[in-house]
């Protein structure tokens, strides 16, 4: 078979994902990351600036949840929920008023950590119904005014650490698609979404721990469904759930989806303390007993240790991730509470933080890989591979021939889409923890921040940011574009900003 060059790849990736994204000029946004799971709309006109003031063309109040907004024409779907009710709702896009809301009522609701929720998880739409999955209850589908047309109760997620579900339905052809976690019993689940009868399950018996939403392709018109867990990649036959290829030796956190980009799919994925960047090593003896010496007995203890110093701190609002020094010399030093630690107990303890913070686990990596492989393709389809400037939570964007990532504290990176090389890694200035995932509009990139502002970036080889916008409210979940509007929904309330001469 003759070899494509790099060249040729590249305009193909191009080609295709402008003839992807060219869907995005619908007035719909009908899943995570939009239509084709990209984050982009491409002809969408969004303001620059804009806030509480600026721009406003309504917000309404919510009840708590993280999941983010989808548009099919006028209505815009959402969950949230307020005390063991698990709550779907359905507002007008044109005013944000709220036209119906229905709920379930658990007994026990899924434990999650301080920056998840129990309605996390996007909604999905076709345009005959919302699918919604709650990991306290399982999958419910209603019709478009409400009323529940079938439902699926599912088995509570087990989550590593009990931090909660982060995963998504999403539609692929004529499926539902869901991927369950629930250890050695976790699969890829496919549904009919008229009635949510089993269509196949593919069981993922390993390598299924994962925070990410499952990712549609077609690879010689022949559908595929790709699920990012930790350490592998897995690509599945859509007609059937069987594996088609997967790709190995990744990192250990998978909470980011893949994007696909042309003939090419991009897959990032963190380590199990988040960014290596996030890790803080101790200081040397001599200045840690100066510092946290309280007794003068020229020792330090456990409890002489603060619990604000931190040995991972991953910048995000009050303190959420964050790991202290004296709690990782426990759990990765071996260091006993009652233990007094000398010079060189002290050194060997630190050694050991520097050895786990320089393991394999708490490496990050993203991958370019070539869609259409079989089995094993990590000598064979990998195009690229890159393991710094990669974020913890935020999905890759790939855009106008480049990928960006923003990471913890504000740091946005901008990588060539062929070769994967670094452009430029640039702090924005809008300081926090990153969980939402940026959007691009008409050449220019949105992102997010749990501090509450979103900021605006143009896109190109040279870093500039156009606009700090402040909406004073946490922001966990990503955008959505439809119809030149911007709809942001913090903590509190869903925006929805826009010119108002439009």
């Amino acid at each position: 078979m003759k070899r494509i060059s790099p060249t040729a790849r590249l305009a193909v990736c191009v080609f295709l994902g402008l003839k992807g994204t060219s869907q995005v000029q619908a007035a719909d946004w009908p899943a995570f990351r939009g239509p084709t799971s990209s984050g982009v709309g491409e002809n969408e006109k969004l303001p620059i600036h804009f806030g509480p003031t600026s721009n406003l063309l309504w917000k309404t109040d919510l009840p708590q949840g993280h999941s983010s907004p989808i548009v099919w024409k006028d209505s815009i779907f959402a969950t949230g929920t307020v005390s063991n009710k698990l709550i779907t709702f359905c507002l007008d896009r044109r005013d944000g008023k709220k036209r119906w809301e229905e709920a379930v009522t658990v007994e026990k609701l899924e434990r999650v950590q301080r920056a998840n929720s129990v309605a996390t998880p996007t909604p999905v739409t076709d345009g005959q119904a919302v699918y919604v999955y709650f990991g306290s209850f399982g999958l419910l589908a209603y019709d478009l005014h409400g009323k529940e047309l079938w439902r699926k109760p599912l088995p509570t997620p087990k989550t590593f650490m009990n931090q909660g579900t982060g995963t998504s339905p999403i539609l692929a052809e004529d499926k539902l698609l869901l991927f369950v976690q629930v250890g050695r019993d976790s699969h890829l689940l496919a549904l009919n979404p008229k009635n949510g009868q089993e269509m196949w399950r593919a069981p993922m018996p390993v390598y299924n721990n994962s925070y990410a939403t499952p990712v549609y392709w077609k690879e010689d018109d022949r559908g595929c469904a790709g699920m990012m867990c930790a350490s592998r990649f897995t690509a599945f036959r859509l007609a059937d759930g069987k594996e088609a290829w997967w790709l190995g030796g990744l990192s250990f956190q998978a909470c980011s989806t893949p994007v696909v980009a042309g003939d090419c799919l991009i897959i990032s994925a963190a380590g199990v303390q988040g960014e290596r960047a996030n890790m803080i090593l101790p200081p040397p003896f001599e200045e840690a007993v100066k510092k946290y010496d309280q007794n003068g007995d020229g020792l330090i203890s456990y409890d002489e240790i603060p619990a604000d110093v931190l040995y991972t701190d991953r910048h995000a609002a009050n303190g959420q991730g964050n790991l202290s020094l004296g709690r990782a010399l426990i759990l990765f030093a071996d260091m006993k509470k009652d233990e007094k630690l000398n010079r060189a107990r002290w050194e060997e303890l630190r050694k050991a933080l520097r050895e786990f913070s320089e393991h394999e686990m708490n490496q990050t990596v993203v991958v370019s890989v070539r869609k259409g492989g079989s089995g094993d393709v990590a000598r064979s389809h990998v195009t690229w591979k890159e393991t710094k400037a990669v974020p913890e939570v935020p999905s890759p964007l790939a855009y106008q021939g480049r990928v960006y990532f923003i990471r913890s504290g504000g740091i946005f990176a901008c990588r060539d889409l062929e070769t994967g090389k670094l452009i430029y890694e640039k702090p924005t200035d809008s300081r926090g923890g990153y969980f939402a995932s940026p959007i691009a509009a008409e050449g220019r990139i949105y992102i997010a921040s749990d501090r509450g502002t979103v900021t605006v970036i143009k896109t190109g080889d040279a870093f500039e940011v156009l606009a700090r916008n402040d909406l004073n409210d946490r922001i966990m979940a990503s955008p959505a574009v439809t119809e030149n509007t911007l709809y942001v929904r913090s903590a509190k309330q869903l925006w929805a900003f826009g010119s108002k001469q439009q």
